[in-house]
């Protein structure tokens, strides 16, 4: 039989659904349009065939010991002769077949299982496998309730399935969240399914990878722990326990897994790991990226960091980090581009060459001409604080700002070019062929800074900012002019297939826009794949957005304006009796509106203020159960607040991009700001404020006010803003709230 045109799994599955299988039976053989089954008495071998035409069993033959390559062989030979002809299984197009095999497991398979069939994840789903058959890059928009984990996993799946490839799928997420929820609940859940109707014959694996910082370090571990034990504090305890489970073995190297602080972790990860490490060939860690750079798990899960720096990595001549793909899915993939930012772009600190001075002066003692390596570490520093104070007069960088873009001038490249000079004659005086482990980790970190500086003085193609980042603290920043043609040429057209997929691509099924962000649109149009599924919830009856037509203009510094925000705060809180999640543009904002809402009598509900990156305030918030939740976009994106914990969702202010030197630049791309506002800041705002209201309605039962407290979201921006959003009951007046949370909630909700 043609494996390229049949796949073992389909039939597996079409005698399974017959009733054909006996327990603990299997499929050993597959000829033309008959399959050859095993079964252990106990005592002998028992094989029997299965017509795929008519599906009807006929017994064959009974042994002591199974079938050797020689009885393979006559096997096929009494098959055939009792089958008719076949046609249509041998004929079957391979496609044609994954795409009846995917139709029926969720028409038929996943109802079984308590899911629900949904046309929109069907077809959407089906979208996904017609672009991979195709090696297509596909663009799917799943508003949320959509089902898109589940449509893309089963779509790879069945792809593979037909195709034979032994590559892993790699899925590349933007959240732990997401990852924990594949690991946790999708993967094993579609696996058992598929395993009991056999689909597959062996449960699905997958592989989480993360960046250096979430691996433990066992050596460090250990070392930590001693250092701490002696001190006998009763609050230790639990970081003890900790400590003491990962240096016996008796918990995974995985940090996220455990309740330690981030300063504790900084202590113990593998950060500073080395190849050449005495340990490696015991290590944990290793042991893990061995198994991990194999061929054996299904899926290899990572965020979009780590998949890009894996590209990078590729692209640069140095190790994968990733095996090879057969299939990359990018999910929340309306994120891509600011990770593609971070690592394309380049962000020197004032504080580097100040640590590699540091470390250079630990091992000066190794090396023969220590005079003269003492007096470049002194030029170092020097120089290094000459480079910054000059980029800081020509930027003219403000205390009130915290980036600020500039040019490159003749006088910080020669300070630049001498920089680099000095930096590489301190290579010289550190470099022996036999350098030991601190010497030779000290020349990578040298050959680090090295590269760091050929971007720099190499500028004229790229964006050049200083980035304040303390009191003192700032760093020189760099990101190439050409992002979107870079990621073009090292992703989308290297022939994988690939799947991009999120609650928000599109603004009204128009990808235009993120498709110029992030160098789709150069692809010649054959090989896109788009579609947008919306959301499958009941808008029009569960939801109601409040746009206040009397609101002054945003403006933080004007008094009235904040005087009027916080007055219709309390009064949308009241009318909602809490379950609120408030939405800020701004952290400075935020706290002076907790500041004024936490006073006396002012709101009778728990109250709870987000800080960045204080996920513990959210299980607070829904632990209290009609609290109020203030926060900034770290809420407003990839968190579940399904139910009455959150009943109405108040954006205080439009999301528009906060402007910086990338942004500034791509204003000059355009012929006028009119065009830029057009096609660049209100496409980027809709995203985001799509995203938020997101978060409102989660399940097909949950009913939330959404409310806009923006002068312009109820003037100049309201038709842009409307045809974004799902429909639904728009008013302008507050006690429409009121009424609406009286109809749609029960008794429990008021208590």
């Amino acid at each position: 039989m043609n494996e390229e045109l049949v796949c073992m799994a389909d039939i597996q599955n079409k005698i399974y659904e017959a009733g054909l299988f006996r327990p603990e039976e299997k499929v050993v053989l597959a000829t033309q349009s008959c399959v050859l089954l095993e079964y252990f008495t106990g005592k002998t071998y028992s094989y029997r065939m299965v017509d795929l035409n008519t599906l009807k069993a006929k017994r064959l033959f009974s042994r002591q010991k199974p079938l050797t390559q020689e009885g393979y062989q006559r096997a096929i030979e009494k098959m055939v002769a009792k089958a008719p002809e076949p046609e249509s299984m041998a004929q079957s197009d391979g496609r044609k077949r994954s795409r009846e095999l995917l139709a029926y497991i969720f028409s038929d398979i996943l109802p079984k299982h308590g899911m629900v069939l949904r046309d929109n994840q069907l077809s959407l789903s089906m979208s996904m496998l017609d672009a991979l058959w195709e090696s297509k890059l596909a663009l799917c928009e799943a508003e949320v309730g959509t089902g898109k984990t589940h449509a893309y996993i089963l779509a790879a799946i069945v792809y593979r399935l037909f195709r034979g490839s032994m590559r892993p799928t790699v899925i590349s997420t933007s959240t732990i969240a997401l990852q924990k929820a594949l690991t946790e609940e999708y993967i094993p859940q579609i696996s058992g399914i598929l395993l009991e109707h056999r689909i597959i014959n062996r449960p699905l694996t997958y592989a989480v990878r993360k960046g250096k910082s979430h691996y433990a370090c066992d050596d460090r571990v250990r070392n930590y722990l001693s250092s701490i034990q002696h001190n006998n504090r009763p609050e230790d305890s639990g970081l003890l326990a900790a400590l003491t489970a990962l240096s016996t073995g008796a918990c995974p190297i995985d940090l996220d897994g455990l309740e330690l602080t981030d300063y504790v972790k900084g202590r113990i990860c593998v950060s500073h790991c080395h190849f050449h490490c005495d340990l490696s060939a015991v290590c944990r860690y290793r042991d893990f990226l061995r198994r991990a750079q194999t061929m054996a798990y299904d899926f290899q899960i990572a965020n979009h960091n780590l998949v890009l720096a894996d590209i990078l990595s590729r692209k640069g001549g140095r190790n994968r980090l990733l095996p090879q793909s057969g299939i990359l899915i990018f999910d929340e993939a309306h994120k891509l581009l600011d990770a593609a930012r971070q690592m394309y772009g380049m962000a020197f600190e004032n504080t580097e060459l100040e640590q590699l001075v540091s470390s250079a002066y630990r091992v000066v003692g190794m090396v023969s001409n220590r005079k003269e390596a003492a007096l470049l570490c002194g030029e170092l520093l020097r120089l290094n604080g000459l480079l910054f104070e000059t980029i800081r007069h020509e930027a003219g960088a403000h205390y009130d700002k915290s980036c600020q873009a500039f040019d490159f001038t003749p006088v910080s490249i020669r300070i630049l070019n001498t920089l680099a000079a000095t930096l590489n004659g301190l290579s010289v005086c550190f470099y022996h062929p036999k350098a030991g482990g601190a010497q030779k980790r000290l020349l990578n970190r040298i050959e680090q800074e090295q590269a760091k500086l050929i971007l720099l003085k190499d500028n004229t193609e790229s964006i050049c900012w200083l980035e304040r980042t303390g009191v003192s603290a700032c760093r020189l920043c760099t990101l190439p002019k050409a992002l979107d043609f870079l990621l073009y040429e090292d992703i989308w057209n290297q022939g994988t297939p690939c799947v991009l997929t999120s609650g928000t691509l599109s603004i009204g099924g128009d990808f235009s826009h993120f498709m110029h962000q992030t160098g789709i649109d150069l692809l010649e149009q054959h090989r896109l794949l788009m579609t947008s599924k919306a959301s499958p919830f009941d808008y029009e009856n569960h939801a109601l957005l409040y746009l206040p037509e009397d609101m002054p203009f945003p403006d933080t510094k004007n008094s009235a304006y904040m005087a009027a925000v916080l007055e219709r705060l309390t009064e949308l809180i009241r009318q909602s009796h809490g379950h609120t999640l408030v939405l800020f543009t701004s952290y400075r904002m935020m706290e002076i509106v907790y500041q004024e809402l936490s006073k006396p009598q002012t709101v009778d509900y728990p109250l709870f203020c987000m800080g960045k990156g204080r996920l513990d305030t959210i299980t607070a918030f829904r632990k209290s159960g009609n609290g109020v939740l203030l926060a900034s976009d770290s809420a407003g994106e990839g968190i579940d607040l399904a139910g009455d914990i959150l009943s109405l969702l108040v954006v205080v202010r439009l999301p528009f991009p906060t402007p910086d030197p990338v942004s500034e630049y791509e204003r000059t791309l355009h012929d006028d700001f009119y065009s830029y506002l057009s096609e660049s800041i209100i496409p980027s705002m809709l995203i985001k404020l799509r995203q938020w209201i997101g978060r409102g309605i989660r399940r097909e039962t949950d009913t939330c006010v959404f409310s806009i407290l923006d002068s312009r979201a109820a003037g100049r921006y309201k038709k842009d803003i409307l045809a974004a959003l799902p429909d639904m009951p728009v008013t302008d007046r507050i006690d429409d709230i009121g009424r609406f949370i009286m109809e749609k909630k029960s008794d429990a909700y008021f208590q």
